[in-house]
């Protein structure tokens, strides 16, 4: 599951890095360059296997912390940076760089997913399975006829409606009814890739699992993502419908109803333990082939109507798979990656792996697998890292140095971040321009936290970010170059 797709045009965010602008660019190692060329000049670590620093701990060869506190105020008390954060790194002696690539859609792949998710192969078109009839359509004429004779109407978000607007409700709705089928029939299909108008393989269908239960079945190949797989549970059969929309459970969000408001409230909600619910998600991955990826990352989760304003239906888990190296994981993100730097980019980008599987108490929810890796040779092994303190130098720099620019804009008036969680882990690099479809697997150290800011008078209220796996800042472990998760490189 993601909260959302790829932001095609990157803007300044929390979770993006601009270096251009008219502020001067630190002058440190910082700024380095970045890309192929780069990484050509990765090195291995040099170890006196004798002296038995070979086995020694990652944590002490690096001279990592436990823990990483720190505060900084800047810009006159426009800026203020919160650092009170535990320090998690892999228990391994060192980390490899590796090569990926990306794996392409073929039958075979989506037969894999088929055979493992929905064994029997029920599979009917969408629109003979949860299309609209004409009784759907004309309750919704009697709807609109209803509010065309009061003297006023709001729709369902509030807002107010015309009588022209109604009329062109009105004449939308007759002509829907004048195509809609009296009855759905259901009519089966072929779990089989055809190719669209520009040549990408995809299949679209309704699948049934052994109970019957209905989910929508969607798998394509697109620009930014070479495979993407979507499997949703639409609801009883009686009454399916693509209407649901799962998220993250975030307390402070609009969509979070009272009764949901801690997460004691949400954790007798969900009626499922989490040690089941973890169980059922690796089961389904397991299913679909997946042996080398694991869910180290996970949420609640819960589940809005959206024809119904947003009410929420229905709660649950969702767990992130990420892929380990030699027992050292991949960090999950919020970020998908696979942004372009301005709107002119004529690259194709190619977001970051990715597998989410929602669970509720009734079952599989949701699965969603994009972009998967191949993995190839070993470039360098045991490749050599900075300490830990040049890095903590490298953040506390070009943090401020972020924020700052932010401050630009002149639409924000302060901004405060505050950073609980540094790890140490796995992130692909590409170079876009070069290669869209392969890349490279380096270590990289992430600040996780969420941010505050407060807005210039007239601009809009005060915004705060209460994202779980939002990394504020990603450092390349080996040379210390900052990666934007937006961009991924």
């Amino acid at each position: 599951m993601k909260k959302s797709k790829v932001c095609i045009l990157t803007g300044i965010t929390a979770g993006a890095l601009l270096l251009t602008g008219c502020r001067e660019t630190p002058d440190s190692v910082i700024v380095k360059q970045k890309g192929e060329k780069a990484i050509e000049k990765y090195e291995e670590e040099k170890t006196d296997t004798s002296s038995g620093e070979a086995s020694r701990n990652i944590r002490e060869k690096l001279s990592v912390p436990e823990t990483f506190s720190e505060d900084i105020t800047a810009e006159d008390g426009k800026i203020i940076i919160h650092t009170d954060a535990a320090v998690e790194q892999p228990d391994t002696t060192g980390f490899s760089t590796v090569e990926v690539k990306a794996v392409p859609l073929t039958q075979e792949f989506m037969d894999t997913i088929t055979n493992g998710l929905f064994p029997e192969k029920k599979m009917y078109e969408p629109e003979y399975y949860y299309g609209m009839t004409k009784e759907y359509y004309q309750n919704k004429i009697n709807e609109v006829r209803a509010l065309m004779a009061q003297d006023s109407a709001e729709s369902e978000s509030g807002e107010a409606l015309t009588q022209e607007d109604l009329q062109q409700m009105l004449e939308e709705y007759e002509a829907a009814y004048a195509e809609a089928p009296k009855s759905l029939e259901k009519k089966e299909t072929a779990p089989l890739l055809t190719e669209n108008g520009t040549g990408d393989p995809r299949f679209s269908g309704v699948a049934e699992d052994e109970n019957g239960r209905p989910y929508s079945y969607f798998v394509k190949a697109s620009a930014d993502e070479p495979v993407s797989v979507q499997v949703k549970y639409l609801g009883d059969t009686e009454n399916a419908s693509d209407q649901a929309l799962w998220s993250d459970y975030t307390p402070a969000s609009q969509y979070v109803p009272e009764e949901l408001g801690t997460e004691e409230k949400i954790k007798s909600a969900v009626g499922i333990s989490y040690e089941e619910a973890k169980k059922t998600a690796d089961e389904k991955a397991a299913s679909i082939g997946i042996s080398d990826m694991s869910a180290d990352a996970w949420d609640y989760a819960i589940c809005r109507d959206i024809e119904r304003s947003d009410e929420v239906i229905k709660t649950g888990f969702v767990f992130y798979y990420t892929r380990k190296i030699d027992g050292c994981p991949v960090t999950y993100t919020s970020a998908i990656g696979g942004g372009l730097e301005d709107m002119d980019s004529t690259i194709e980008p190619w977001t970051y792996e990715h597998l989410s599987i929602v669970i509720s108490k009734e079952g599989l929810e949701e699965l969603s697998y994009g972009s998967p890796y191949e993995l190839g040779e070993v470039q360098v092994e045991n490749v050599k890292l900075l300490d830990f303190e040049e890095i903590a130098q490298i953040y506390s720099q070009m943090m401020q140095y972020k924020l700052s620019g932010e401050l630009e804009g002149g639409y924000i008036k302060s901004c405060k971040v505050n950073v609980n969680r540094v790890t140490l882990g796995y992130s692909r690099i590409y170079s876009p321009t070069q290669d869209n479809r392969s890349g490279v697997l380096v270590p990289v150290w992430d600040f996780f936290g969420n941010y505050e800011r407060t807005l210039n008078e007239g601009e809009g209220p005060a915004d705060k970010d209460t994202e779980r796996y939002n990394s504020l800042l990603t450092i390349n472990a080996v040379d210390g170059t900052v990666i934007d998760r937006g961009l991924g490189y």
